[in-house]
């Protein structure tokens, strides 16, 4: 009798655990949580040049001078190297999708012989003028065209040839 006492003993005991386990799993199992999916659909990023950032005729003994261009074209040239030709800031059209932040950066910069190119300054939309180089220029709300004008300082390193020397710089706009 005492094993049978024992073991209905132990199948009320096993029991018990097994309605708890399961009241334990059904009752976690029983919160399911929906989540949320965004998406936004936005027209890609294009950027056209419509005039290169252009120095003009500069002095062949340049030297460590400075030569800057401003994003609204204004020549900076206290040394008087500048002897002719065109001056003017690069311009670029953007176009993307209206009031979304975006992000321009210039970089890769690649200069070529007798000079470096740096600070380079951006204006977009007709805002203020901001240094775009590093970091980068953030715009709190894009517009769905709008002009891009970049301006930088050119500064002599010697050794500068008679003849073209013309370098690069990549422009990057991304929405943020």
């Amino acid at each position: 009798m005492k094993n049978k006492f024992s073991m209905k003993k132990f199948a009320a005991l096993l029991g018990s655990v097994l309605i708890g386990l399961i009241f334990a799993t059904s009752a976690g199992a029983a919160n399911p949580e929906p989540v949320t999916v965004e998406v936004e659909f936005v027209d890609p990023i294009t950027i056209t040049e419509t005039n290169a950032l252009q120095f003009g005729l500069l002095d062949v003994s340049l030297g460590v001078a400075l030569v800057i261009i401003d994003p609204d074209g204004t020549l900076t040239d206290a040394g008087s190297n500048v002897l002719g030709g065109t001056q003017a800031a690069a311009a670029l059209t953007v176009v993307g999708t209206a009031g979304l932040p975006i992000n321009i950066l210039v970089d890769n910069i690649v200069p070529n012989t007798g000079y470096t190119l740096g600070t380079f300054v951006c204006n977009y939309n007709g805002g203020s003028d901001t240094g775009c180089q590093g970091a980068g220029l953030d715009v709190a709300s894009s517009a769905s065209s709008a002009p891009l004008l970049v301006g930088a300082t050119l500064t002599g390193i010697g050794g500068a040839g008679v003849g073209a020397s013309n370098g690069s710089f990549d422009v990057t706009v991304i929405y943020q």
